[in-house]
């Protein structure tokens, strides 16, 4: 048995890589440092749909990231992102509740404006490096956009990275969709 874990151990972390091969013009997207939101909205209509959480789910990239605790711990904004009435992206954002006393308490406030209102404004918040992955039909990330109801979108990867004010981590896993190649990544 102990074996066994081990062998999952080890696949966990075949799962995120730091470097993702995408032949296409969305590897342009997706090693963007900077507001992709903001790249969005000057070549296209963005609309942000908040999604409302009922009930946490802590994802097993999130779980390894802070710990084992329990879900209500945290708090989660889940958005749908659109580009001119296509559904572009999903991103989950997740924090302790806990940092919700200080400065991170901005994203409650959000509703229907990008996280890169809060975390590009401040020359004091870092970000982490990206770490990517290929999706499969039954990660969680995959299940949980089939909730939505999004009809044949398809994922074509996952981009991770965290963002920190003073010792306070901030979790940002970004999900993107084929209609993405629909966009042409503009250097400015």
């Amino acid at each position: 048995m102990a074996q066994k874990l081990s062998g999952f151990r080890k696949v966990l972390k075949i799962m995120w890589n730091k470097n993702i091969k995408i032949e296409n013009k969305l590897k342009y997207w997706l090693i963007d440092v900077k507001s992709l939101s903001y790249r969005i909205r000057n070549i296209a209509k963005l609309e942000i749909i908040p999604i409302k959480v009922r009930k946490i789910k802590l994802f097993l990239n999130e779980k390894k990231v802070f710990g084992y605790k329990k879900p209500e711990n945290f708090y989660l904004r889940e958005v749908l992102i659109y580009a001119d009435t296509l559904p572009i992206m999903y991103a989950r954002t997740i924090l302790p509740s806990k940092y919700l006393r200080g400065f991170w308490r901005n994203i409650k406030k959000l509703k229907n404006e990008p996280l890169a209102n809060i975390v590009f404004n401040k020359k004091r918040i870092l970000r982490s490096h990206f770490k990517f992955r290929k999706p499969s039909y039954n990660d969680e990330f995959s299940k949980r956009i089939r909730e939505f109801g999004l009809g044949k979108t398809k994922i074509l990867a996952i981009r991770e990275s965290s963002f920190q004010n003073k010792n306070q981590k901030v979790l940002l896993t970004e999900v993107f969709f084929s209609n993405f190649d629909q966009f042409d990544y503009l250097n400015e």
